[in-house]
Order: C-alpha cells, then sequence, then structure tokens
C-alpha cells in the first residue's frame, strides 16, 4: 500500500517533542499518519491527507489545479495526417510526414496565353463565293440579286502548344461588283424564290448594272472571332477577313420588239 499524505498545520496552542505530538484533541503521531485527524476543537491544528491505493495512476495535479484541462483542438495537419494513414499509406502521405518548413510552397497558377486575330489566321473560313441571280446573268437597268452563303464556322487545332477551340461569325460581306462600285452589307442576302419576289426586282443585296458588258464581281466575308482554351469562349480583338474569289456576270440589254413568236418558241425570232 503506498501513502501520500499532505500536511498542513495550523498551530494555535500546545508543544512538539521529536516525532510525537501531544494535542488536546488526542491525535498521536499515528492516527496522523493515517490521516484519520480532521480538524479539531479550533484549539489547536487543521490535518489533511490524501491516500493512493496499490495500481492507481499518480495524481499529476499541481497546486493550483482546480481540475482537469481543456481538451486541445487538435491542428488540421494533425487530421490530414490522420487520414492519411487510415488509407493505408499511400503516396500522399510524403508530404504530410515532412517537416513544415519543407513543404513545397504553391506557386501562382500560370497566366492564360495571350491570342491575337493574327494567330487565329490560320483557323480562317473558308473562302466563299457570291451567288448571282438569274444563274450569272443580268439585265442591264434592272436589279441583279447577289447572296453568299456563309454561317458560324467552328475548327479545332493547337495554338501555342495548347489545344484550342476557335469560332468564326460572319458579320458584315464587302461586294466589289466589277463596275467600281461596292457595298458594305449586314446581310448575307436570299434567293428571290426564298423571298417570295419576282425575278428582276428589287432586294437588299440586289445591284443595278447600267451598261451591257461582262463583269467580275467578288464577295468578302467580315468575321468576328472567339477563342476557347479550355476555359470557355473569349473573344478576340480585330476581324478575320475571306477573300472570295470573282464570279463572271454577262449583261444583257434589254429591247422591246413585236415578234409573232416568243423565243422558246422560234429561237431565231428577232430579239432572241
Amino acid at each position: 500500500m503506498l501513502t501520500s499524505i499532505a500536511v498542513s498545520l495550523l498551530l494555535l496552542a500546545g508543544s512538539f517533542t521529536g516525532s510525537h505530538v501531544s494535542m488536546a484533541s488526542g491525535c498521536d503521531t499515528k492516527a496522523l499518519t493515517n490521516g484519520a485527524c480532521s480538524s479539531t476543537d479550533g484549539a489547536r491544528l487543521t490535518i489533511t491527507g490524501t491516500q493512493q491505493k496499490q495500481g492507481s495512476p499518480p495524481s499529476r495535479s499541481t497546486p493550483g489545479d482546480e481540475g482537469p484541462s481543456a481538451p486541445r483542438t487538435p491542428s488540421p495537419r494533425s487530421i490530414a495526417l490522420a487520414k492519411c494513414l487510415d488509407d493505408g499509406g499511400t503516396t500522399r502521405c510524403a508530404d504530410l510526414l515532412r517537416p513544415t518548413a519543407e513543404l513545397p510552397t504553391p506557386g501562382p497558377a500560370p497566366a492564360a496565353p495571350t491570342v491575337t486575330i493574327a494567330d487565329l489566321q490560320q483557323f480562317a473560313p473558308p473562302v466563299t463565293s457570291a451567288t448571282v441571280e438569274p444563274g450569272g446573268i443580268g439585265v442591264a437597268g434592272l436589279p441583279a440579286n447577289f447572296s453568299v452563303a456563309a454561317s458560324t464556322h467552328t475548327v479545332a487545332g493547337s495554338l501555342l502548344g495548347l489545344p484550342v477551340l476557335a469560332r468564326f461569325t460572319p458579320v458584315a460581306y464587302e461586294y466589289s461588283y466589277g463596275d467600281g462600285t461596292s457595298a458594305s452589307l449586314t446581310t448575307p442576302g436570299r434567293s428571290w424564290a426564298d423571298l417570295g419576289q419576282a425575278q428582276f426586282t428589287p432586294t437588299p443585296t440586289s445591284h443595278v448594272y447600267r451598261l451591257r458588258g461582262v463583269y467580275f464581281a467578288d464577295v468578302d466575308v467580315r468575321y468576328t472571332a472567339e477563342v476557347d482554351l479550355g476555359g470557355g469562349w473569349m473573344p478576340v480583338t480585330g476581324e478575320v477577313r475571306t477573300d472570295g474569289p470573282p464570279q463572271r456576270i454577262r449583261v444583257l440589254e434589254a429591247r422591246t420588239a413585236l415578234v409573232a413568236h416568243t423565243c422558246t418558241e422560234r429561237r431565231d425570232a428577232p430579239g432572241c
């Protein structure tokens, strides 16, 4: 049996001789050692004792402790390390087992490369030819109807060592009619049939040749551009322009003549 005794004495009256205590309360040395004495009637002393049994853990309290200390909150690093050890010891544990000072410091995220309109020229849409009604033939003084089949164009490729998507949207159509005149239009044009109109009637994209002859007309299409490097579409400043090939247009002169037969009935009739 292990015994630990804390004794505090308040000497009010009485006397000690050697290891013997003589007091009016009747407490002798043996009783004091066994912790049997408690406070007296106020004339002599106060004795307190604590007893530790065999196998009990020793007291860790220090003077002034009034109770158990508050539990410590584990750090995020400790929690992460515990999870790492629980998953079978994968390579993710390596960084956590190194001292904090040795952990790599993450650098700034790489900035997206700057893409210019010149970079996208290699992905430009194919050139588009103008369509002239009726059948590449016009009549002097009457409208010839122009149209172009241009639409949004998307192409995949590689740019600056990265996979890229480029998207081109037509926004303007630059016509050169071959007679010294030109026009910048915002519509690609539609056929007379699609518009529900008769031939040689005006349309938003028609042009009138004043004189008979052969003309070479072409249309350039202007596109705005966007690029996707993996984070979504981003507009690119500027425009891409495609130069359409020239189209041969034969403009005839209309004459009025009274004939007995139509040109279909008789091809050699006057005016045919």
